[in-house]
């Protein structure tokens, strides 16, 4: 599933109506439609349901479905926000259509106190005021409704975006509808995977109307949500002669002796994950804090630690900031050039003044840092990457030749060649020390057994969030979870995913 920004939107729909065919009305009706037919189900005899239409393309979208309503059993009440007489292209087609069909329209600048009644009466309210083509502050007329609309006590559903949001997520402190529940059109927008942002939309459905996806290939889209179907395709499948030297020879070089769980959490992590053979690096202190509770990992001493005969590493998680830590992840990146090696952590604060090793590496490393982490590798704010995620990443993605594992609320993979994929799993639970460490090992098991690092990259990141999931959807609740719990129940999630492989 793709995710765009406001320009390529455009330009996949202008790309569908000129050289596919599929005209602006037909696609309005689709998207129309597709609206009414997820609303429908939840729709009550008698309801009171407000459509709030603008003069724009979302506008004709509401018309479409003030239409649709007109044939149902609520009590539907359309307002219109600007001129009808503005009304221009394909939303005056359906305006027409809706006018012919018995429908009426209301202007809230000719009736402010109804309007104001309206609001107050209706249980729904459809927002189809502003869409993707909104370009700074809304106009003051339009500010003035959504105000009122988040002032209301009814359930307010967006079509495809809450309007006010710029589609691509540039910063904004302009008002914005705050929806219950937004439907989405044909694809995500970049918005709805930005902080400030995500929180308007509320519950997301994406609903298809008919768009081939040619039209993306066509606007150069290369970004996407990972999900569970692309996972179960591209998870790998184990040979049945296959031998532990099949699924990786890695070694993980992590812990101090302040941060013993660190390691652990790492270590067990890639094994839950299928690695084929660990080795681990930790201070002779914590040792056997570690080989006690993990017999299956060999171990080996920081002072002889050797890459020969390994096919991938991870270094950082709790390795401490101390100058010979960061000798050790200098020589650490320079000479695993040949194979996949994962930086986190204290790995990533010694490699800030190190980046141009990067490019230097004939296998490019992977980079998971959290917001903080990244901020510090550009030399910039929290805030700064934050509000605009997508376009930082691709770019230290591109410059310093690595797959960026950028993490939050909705982690965002990056690969050398700028393709970007949005992870759709995890929740707050999983905001707790340990659980980044827990994401290291997973993402060391899975690099070393898929075919392709983005593949390895992305189901990685599912698969962690994914299991935060499963224990808030059935055993535990956002505040008790603790790493071990996520190592703990990595097998029933991959069960049921590589269950799901037979299908494919």
């Amino acid at each position: 599933m793709h995710v765009v920004s406001r320009e390529e939107m455009r330009n996949i729909d202008q790309y569908t109506i000129a050289h596919i065919g599929l005209g602006g009305p037909v696609l309005m009706e689709n998207a129309g439609r597709a609206v009414y037919a997820a609303l429908e189900p939840d729709l009550k005899a008698g309801e009171q349901v407000t459509v709030v239409i603008g003069k724009g393309n979302n506008g004709g979208d509401g018309f479409v479905i003030a239409r649709l309503l007109l044939d149902s059993e609520v009590c539907v009440s359309t307002w219109l926000v600007a001129d009808p007489g503005k009304i221009t292209g394909d939303a005056a087609y359906h305006m027409k259509a809706y006018l012919a069909s018995g429908g009426k329209i209301m202007q809230v600048k000719d009736d402010q106190e109804g309007f104001r009644r309206q609001l107050e009466q209706a249980e729904l309210i459809v927002d189809a005021l502003l869409g993707t083509g909104v370009h700074g502050a809304p106009y003051p007329e339009y500010s003035a409704v959504i105000s009122q609309i988040n002032q209301s006590k009814a359930q307010v559903v967006s079509i495809d975006i809450p309007s006010g949001i710029p589609a691509s997520g540039e910063s904004f402190t302009h008002p914005a509808v705050i929806a219950d529940r937004t439907l989405t059109l044909e694809c995500p927008k970049l918005a709805q995977f930005v902080e400030h942002a995500a929180r308007c939309f509320g519950t997301v459905h994406v609903l298809p109307i008919g768009i081939p996806r040619l039209a993306y290939r066509k606007a150069g889209v290369r970004r996407e949500v990972r999900t569970r179907a692309d996972v179960v395709r591209t998870l790998p499948v184990r040979d049945p002669f296959s031998h532990k030297g099949s699924h990786g020879k890695g070694l993980l070089i992590a812990g101090a002796a302040e941060m013993p769980g660190a390691a652990f959490f790492s270590a067990k992590a890639a094994l839950r994950s299928g690695i084929g053979l660990l080795k681990v690096s930790v201070p002779d202190s914590i040792k056997p804090i570690i080989a006690g509770r993990l017999p299956e990992t060999m171990f080996l001493s920081r002072d002889t630690i050797s890459l020969e005969g390994l096919t991938g590493v991870a270094i950082g998680p709790g390795l401490g900031r101390e100058h010979h830590v960061g000798l050790l992840v200098r020589r650490i990146v320079e000479e695993s050039g040949a194979m996949p090696c994962v930086i986190d952590a204290d790995g990533l604060f010694h490699l800030k003044n190190h980046l141009d090793l990067l490019r230097r590496r004939n296998v490019p490393a992977v980079l998971s840092p959290h917001s903080g982490e990244m901020a510090a590798l550009m030399g910039m704010s929290v805030k700064d990457i934050e509000s605009d995620r997508f376009t930082i990443a691709k770019m230290f993605a591109e410059k310093y030749h690595v797959y960026l594992v950028l993490k939050g609320k909705y982690t965002l993979v990056t690969a050398p060649d700028g393709r970007q994929v949005v992870n759709s799993t995890g929740n707050a639970a999983l905001a707790k020390g340990g659980s980044g460490d827990v994401l290291t090992g997973i993402l060391l098991a899975f690099l070393l057994q898929h075919k392709q690092m983005m593949d390895a990259a992305c189901n990685a990141v599912y698969l962690h969030g994914a299991v935060a999931d499963d224990l808030v959807g059935h055993t535990h609740s956002l505040l008790d979870v603790l790493a071990t719990d996520v190592i703990d129940a990595i097998p029933p999630v991959l069960h049921r995913l590589y269950g799901d492989i037979g299908s494919r």
